[in-house]
């Protein structure tokens, strides 16, 4: 036996408000479970209808179909049922007037004569289904054209698919903006539009505003590192902390396997840098004051104005700090300093230097020290 009118009209009230049907003897209100329609991610329209269809239209969520032909469904007598296609497509998710009175569909006759909802046949258009329905005939249309927008933005709530990335996010007094930019690159910006976070698709670059980065490990992997910063510090402390006295900060070079690390360091227990190629041994590097007799770095320019092959520079000790000093030639070239080679043979107490060239020479010799 078929299920009776009572109860399909019961069941279509209550499930209209939420409620289960258990009993037809039941008010809606004394029906104890709820029920709900179980909807597909695809069923879901995503993106932000504005209330100006016009807006829609540009902005790529709806398309107008001005008089489009309906087919008729010829299971339906009377001509009383119409059916929106296009392509051989059935057209469906038309926008409803639920988003602004501007969306409410149009009906027009064959001629293209308007059918107003005031009409004899009591018309209604289903905007999920893009079906029309005439509750009773048309006395003289025989085919029909609809006026509506249809829905063609993004569908889903996640999981499969593409996602529009693009949304506001309100956390009390920050409010953060997800964007996917023209370019491919996704952003999270702050309301005054500062980048907090940017990954660009084209150059694959990262932006961080003002990162704190934490962890036991931290790994960068890349094959060049361009620091703007004219100054790094290492070895920096948390705010109002002092490092123990007796620390060392420096840097590292790893030459891979088992092979030394050579290594340069700050040692503040002894107040020098040091300098180790074994990971070990550790020496300072030498300043001023510690050199005997060193009064600072000097430097003498010997001038050779006439043409030479051998020139000899005597009393060195008087013009820069020996040993150690380091010997510099440049040849005058098209009024340029060009630095050239020579034989260079100091004597034995480093007191006299004698140059040698393969060509008359002019230009200067600069000994610093």
């Amino acid at each position: 036996m078929a299920i009776s009118n009572t109860v399909k009209i019961d069941r279509a009230w209550k499930l209209a408000l939420d409620r289960a049907l258990t009993s037809v003897a039941k008010e809606f209100f004394e029906e104890e479970y709820p029920t709900g329609r179980i909807v597909h991610a695809g069923d879901v329209w995503k993106d932000t209808i504005p209330s100006d269809p016009a807006q829609a239209v540009s902005a790529g969520v709806a398309q107008l179909y001005s008089q489009l032909v309906l087919e008729e469904d010829i299971t339906v007598s009377g001509g009383r049922a119409w059916i929106a296609r296009s392509g051989g497509q059935r057209l469906t998710d038309w926008i409803g007037p639920r988003f602004g009175q501007g969306y409410t569909a149009r009906l027009f006759d064959q001629d293209g004569n308007q059918v107003f909802t005031t009409d004899p046949c009591n018309w209604v258009f289903d905007y999920k289904s893009g079906v029309l329905f005439l509750e009773n005939s048309h006395p003289t249309a025989t085919g029909f054209k609809i006026t509506a927008y249809l829905y063609t933005g993004q569908k889903g709530v996640g999981g499969g698919g593409d996602q529009n990335l693009q949304d506001v996010y309100d956390a009390g007094d920050k409010v953060a903006v997800v964007k996917l930019l023209p370019t491919g690159s996704l952003a999270i910006r702050a309301a005054d539009d500062t980048r907090l976070l940017e990954i660009s698709e084209t150059d694959r670059r990262v932006i961080l505003k003002d990162p704190l980065i934490e962890g036991t490990v931290t790994k960068v992997e890349t094959t060049d590192t361009e620091v703007r910063d004219n100054i790094l510090t290492l070895n920096k402390q948390a705010s109002g902390q002092t490092p123990p006295s007796g620390f060392t900060s420096g840097i590292e070079i790893d030459r891979g396997g088992t092979a030394t690390r050579p290594t340069l360091r700050w040692n503040n227990q002894a107040k020098k840098w040091q300098v180790s190629f074994d990971n070990e041994n550790f020496h300072d590097l030498v300043i001023a004051d510690q050199l005997p007799g060193y009064s600072g770095a000097r430097k003498y320019v010997e001038e050779v104005t006439s043409p030479a092959l051998s020139v000899i520079i005597t009393n060195i000790s008087n013009k820069v700090n020996v040993p150690g000093c380091t010997l510099q030639i440049f040849e005058t070239v098209a009024g340029q300093l060009e630095q050239v080679e020579a034989e260079v043979i100091w004597s034995s107490d480093w007191s006299s230097v004698t140059i040698n060239f393969e060509e008359d020479f002019t230009g200067f010799i600069v000994i610093t020290g």
